[in-house]
């Protein structure tokens, strides 16, 4: 199911095209940063809770020679930048939406906010917001 569901989306999203942006700190990787990365777009596909959970899935379909251990994933993850990451769910995102994949519900575009920003907005709602520097598309950069 797994190998599937990578196949199909490296069939439609061009997956591993877009993944291979996706870098780490690791000096010497024995595992490549691709593999960690489709591990984890795994554990979101088929919503896996947590690192341990995925961890039973993996044993319980012993995939153990395909799938990096959960202690790799969570060490590698802990090391990525996410404005590639970030980068790789806008790519998915505008490719869905290129394709007309996504549709309209009642005239109104409808989303689901899961902690993964898509699109950045300049306003903040509180004092407490992280700030971050913002490149627009005309080179201005905001913070």
């Amino acid at each position: 199911m797994f190998k599937k569901l990578i196949r199909y989306s490296n069939k439609i999203f061009d997956l591993f095209t877009i993944i291979a942006s996706v870098t780490d700190r690791r000096i010497k990787a024995q595992i490549p940063t691709v593999k960690i990365v489709a591990a984890i777009i795994i554990m979101h596909f088929t919503n896996q809770g947590s690192l341990n959970n995925f961890s039973q899935e993996i044993a319980f379909k012993k995939l153990k020679v395909c799938v990096p251990s959960v202690s790799t994933i969570a060490r590698v993850a802990d090391t990525m930048d996410t404005e590639e990451i970030r980068g790789v769910g806008l790519a998915i995102y505008k490719k869905a939406r290129a394709a007309k994949m996504l549709k309209s519900c009642h005239g109104m575009w409808v989303a689901v906010v899961d902690g993964h920003e898509q699109i950045t907005s300049p306003y903040c709602k509180c004092k407490y917001c992280k700030k971050r520097t913002v490149t627009r598309k005309d080179g201005v950069k905001d913070i």
